[in-house]
């Protein structure tokens, strides 16, 4: 089995924010918190939803990987009225073709009002050929 911990250090809680599995890098759930210190970066779902991308882009750049290389999302919304607002932040960070995604309506930890976790596949096709700049 071929099992690496990657981007573990970032917080003292008991679980690694990636792990990497053959070709595959699963980042655990992530929301808008700065990683300085833990605390939730504000109260709207804007500030929150793009620290919460960053973070993922921070630990995937750890794997040397960026985001064109995630090929599943799972989005946990606290509100529906978000939806829309939450889609429109999520277009600036990936671009046709999209990674697969689940989103569901969800009571979160906290005041968090976005959470997310991805996998990334090493070697995907096309992922290097193009920028990980938001649009």
């Amino acid at each position: 089995m071929n099992r690496e911990i990657e981007a573990s250090d970032r917080q003292p809680l008991p679980f690694s924010s990636a792990t990497a599995f053959e070709n595959l890098v699963f980042v655990s759930g992530q929301g808008g918190l700065l990683p300085e210190t833990g605390e939730i970066v504000g109260p709207d779902l804007e500030s929150q939803t793009i620290q919460t991308l960053e973070n993922i882009r921070t630990i995937l750049a750890e794997a040397s990987l960026t985001m064109q290389h995630i090929v599943k999302v799972n989005v946990y919304l606290k509100d529906r009225k978000h939806y829309q607002a939450f889609n429109e932040l999520y277009r600036q960070y990936f671009r046709a073709p999209y990674p697969s995604r689940t989103l569901v309506y969800c009571d979160l930890n906290y005041d968090l009002l976005v959470e997310i976790d991805a996998i990334a596949a090493r070697g995907r096709e096309g992922a290097d050929e193009r920028h990980d700049d938001r649009v």
